[in-house]
């Protein structure tokens, strides 16, 4: 009965630890500070984060009239990443032509307040995209670019614009994202704000990898470290399904 019991512990204890190093690796929620939305010239924090896009008649793309803006401080951030994903979650959709496409870029100046003029954003440089119905009131962005864009923001503000650029139809389409001051009836603490990860591994088929393995390889004649958390993790996995083995051939003994 002792033996089973200190077997049973065991696997617990290395069971809690896989999961804290999945915690710990996987990166954190970060919450914005500042959000807005602006028209060209100025902004207005009334809306949440509201995207909005004018169609054409004659069904050209979509020209966006309305424009979100979300910032992150970052100047106490003292982790390293590689990509990120940034969750946005939709309490009132009008109009257009779904599926909406949604594509996200580095705002031009971080100075900007929530109600003052419009910052503008640089449209050659496209962080991240995604296309959705959002029938479920959730779009989801994930990618290395959109991590590298705030990795070399650490140590200070950071700020995307959020812009509709398919999806408008022949009129136009409007989707009203919750904000930090929970617009839409959510609060803050909802976990419905807009909701920025950082993950230390890359994004693979539109998904971040919490830890990713790296290569042994030798580039340069210098060998790229390989990623111990990950390898403690998988042998401690082994351990566990050796004593669990090992537990199992000698109760087959003893019956």
């Amino acid at each position: 009965m002792k033996r089973s019991r200190f077997f049973f512990g065991l696997v617990v204890v290395i069971a809690m630890v896989l999961v804290s190093a999945t915690v710990i690796f996987a990166g954190s929620y970060r919450s914005p500070d500042k959000d807005t939305t602006c028209d060209g010239s100025n902004c207005s924090n009334g809306f949440g984060v509201y995207v909005q896009a004018s169609g054409d008649p004659g069904g050209g793309s979509c020209q966006p009239t309305w424009v979100g803006y979300i910032g992150w401080d970052l100047s106490s951030e003292a982790n390293t990443w590689q990509s990120a994903s940034l969750k946005l979650t939709a309490y009132n959709v009008v109009g257009g032509a779904p599926p909406f496409t949604f594509k996200i870029y580095p705002a031009n100046n971080d100075t900007w307040t929530e109600t003052g003029a419009d910052p503008g954003y640089d449209v050659n440089n496209e962080l991240a995209t995604a296309t959705d119905d959002l029938t479920d009131n959730v779009v989801e962005f994930a990618s290395d670019a959109l991590g590298t864009y705030f990795l070399n923001k650490k140590g200070s503000e950071a700020t995307i614009a959020v812009v509709m650029t398919d999806g408008c139809g022949t009129q136009s389409g409007t989707a009203q994202f919750e904000d930090r001051e929970g617009s839409g009836g959510s609060a803050p603490t909802s976990g419905n704000e807009p909701d920025l990860t950082f993950w230390t591994g890359t994004v693979q088929n539109g998904t971040p990898t919490a830890v990713g393995m790296k290569s042994f390889q030798v580039e340069n004649n210098t060998p790229s470290s390989p990623n111990w958390p990950l390898i403690a993790g998988l042998f401690a996995l082994v351990a566990v399904v050796v004593v669990g083995i090992g537990y199992g051939v000698r109760r087959s003994k003893q019956s």
